[in-house]
């Protein structure tokens, strides 16, 4: 295994020594950028400009076109225990790549991650370096002065499980309408070109799309019927709901936070009614995590930090944008999973 993976890297870099044969300890070589240029914004031109400054500055760069290169890459990462490993992509890729570490043992060395967004959202990015740019941070973490090890810290992911599908791992997920929202967007994605249907504004052209048709009638959008239950707080709630999200992702910047809990490094989940009182009144206190005393599980409102939820009736959801089908019968788990190591400032 470690043989052929030596080949897929030298096969994509060039001739690379194995750190093992010529006695080099992991943590000096030099660091790893992974791109994928096909991310949104890396595809406008950051990916060519962030890897001629990657390389201009003595970093690898990997430039992945497929889920089976940008495993591979980790692999070969993890084989020779490189520490600094920095990725340019959207939240999709930095999500496949988180998932392939938590699946790693208990206890496995894992690298260093810098985020750099070069997605269209770029959620986890932002979360983790608020409103930085990517070639700034790159150009930052490159410099020969720069202390990588004095902005590190630990973040949990979220981890989400069912019966009879494999376990995974995320920062965020939206379910019931949210979900309906993100499927119809990339439907809208998906369904021709022009700025409108691939550019930037892509997400507002679909959901005033949406928005339309719900004012006449037709948005074709039903609340499921869910029950969330969450140990020993019990049923949360039971009936039609809108909206459901949850996240280990901090917001420590920006006003969308929709948690009244603001706990670190816990599981925080917010679900609305399809009944609840005042909603579009209600809304921006939603948003922004600002809930009034009658925005209460009497009302309709559910919002706190769990230790792990159980919500039975969900037939999709998704996880950091990207879809996912999920049994209605079955109890979907939401809990936080495995702690990883990020740049942090």
């Amino acid at each position: 295994m470690a043989a052929a993976l030596w080949s897929i890297l030298n096969a994509r870099l060039g001739a690379v020594p194995d750190p093992a044969a010529a006695g080099v300890e992991g943590a000096s070589l030099p660091p790893c950028l992974i791109v994928n240029p096909l991310s949104f914004r890396a595809s406008r031109g950051l990916a060519q400009e962030a890897c001629e400054l990657a390389r201009a500055r003595g970093a690898e760069v990997v430039s992945i076109d497929s889920p089976a290169a940008l495993s591979a890459a980790v692999e070969t990462i993890l084989a020779r225990r490189q520490r600094k490993v920095m990725v340019l992509a959207g939240d999709g890729t930095v999500r496949a790549v988180v998932e392939q570490l938590a699946a790693l043992p208990a206890g496995a060395w894992i690298p260093d991650l810098l985020v750099l967004p070069g997605g269209r959202t770029n959620l986890i990015a932002n979360d983790l370096i608020p409103g930085a740019a990517a070639l700034d941070l790159l150009r930052r973490a490159l410099a020969p002065a720069h202390r990588w090890d004095a902005s590190i810290a630990e973040r949990f992911t979220l981890c989400i499980e069912q019966d009879g599908a494999p376990a995974r791992h995320g920062f965020w997920v939206g379910a019931a309408l949210i979900d309906s929202v993100i499927r119809r967007t990339h439907e809208h994605r998906a369904g021709g070109t022009g700025a409108l249907r691939t550019g930037h504004l892509s997400t507002v052209a679909a959901l005033l799309g949406l928005a339309s048709k719900a004012l006449r009638g037709r948005s074709g959008l039903t609340a499921p019927r869910l029950r969330v239950r969450a140990g020993a707080a019990g049923v949360l709630m039971e009936g039609p709901v809108s909206l459901l999200v949850a996240t280990t992702l901090h917001h420590r910047k920006g006003l969308f936070d929709p948690y009244v809990s603001r706990a670190a490094d816990d599981l925080r989940l917010t679900a609305v009614s399809r009944h609840a009182d005042r909603f579009w009144a209600c809304l921006p206190r939603l948003l922004t995590g600002r809930f009034s005393p009658a925005m209460d599980p009497a009302h309709g409102y559910v919002s706190g930090s769990f230790a792990r939820v159980e919500i039975t009736g969900v037939a999709g959801y998704s996880l950091d944008g990207e879809a996912y089908d999920a049994d209605p019968q079955r109890p979907l788990i939401l809990r936080r999973g495995t702690r990883l190591r990020f740049v942090v400032a």
